[in-house]
């Protein structure tokens, strides 16, 4: 067991770190975020700026871009059917706070912290914001090398963190808003892992 562990170790220095997939970063759709076609968010959301993000070392850690993240976004938005095909009347940016990952370990969990704001387009103003933290773990079966079950990790957490902005999005601001105005307060809480 203890040659075994040695092995792996080494195959772990040894092996490249390789950038996240925006694809993998996609977050599904389910029953509790499909919106009509009459929602104020439907291909209503354009992509603004995504920071925080950092570009993968391959001698050292696989990290998340803020161009793979923009993308992870803006191919989600598109399957939901938020992204904007032209000129929406949201624009959301978000900032990634916080990418925690682990040292080593035979099943790695990675924490994202992000916080999410969206605008009103035409007078520039919040109508809701958000600070999500997700967390994922990729089993030691996902991946035997340690870089790659960390990538795993890694696109996994912001795969949930994405999901949970979708899902909240929808529960806030998904029903019919034809009527709505933007003097609403705006929505603005923090969620996630404890």
């Amino acid at each position: 067991m203890k040659k075994l562990l040695v092995a792996m170790a080494a195959l772990s220095v040894a092996a490249c770190a390789s950038a996240s997939n925006p694809g993998a970063m996609v977050a599904p759709i389910t029953e509790q975020n499909v919106i009509s076609e009459t929602s104020a968010l439907h291909q209503n959301v354009v992509v603004g700026d995504v920071t925080g993000g950092q570009q993968t070392n391959p001698m050292w850690t696989s990290q998340v871009s803020s161009e793979d993240f923009a993308e992870a976004l803006r191919q989600t938005f598109a399957a939901h059917a938020m992204l904007a095909t032209d000129t929406g009347e949201y624009r959301l940016e978000a900032q990634l706070v916080e990418l925690k990952q682990p040292l080593a370990g035979l099943n790695m969990t990675v924490t994202s912290r992000v916080s999410y704001t969206l605008f009103n387009v035409e007078t520039d103003e919040i109508v809701f914001e958000e600070i999500i933290e997700e967390e994922y773990t990729a089993q030691m079966s996902a991946a035997f090398v340690g870089v790659e079950r960390l990538r795993l990790a890694n696109e996994g957490s912001i795969r949930e963190n994405i999901g949970s902005l979708i899902n909240n999005l929808v529960g806030t601001m998904g029903d019919d808003m034809s009527g709505a105005t933007m003097d609403a307060p705006v929505q603005s809480n923090e969620t996630g892992v404890n």
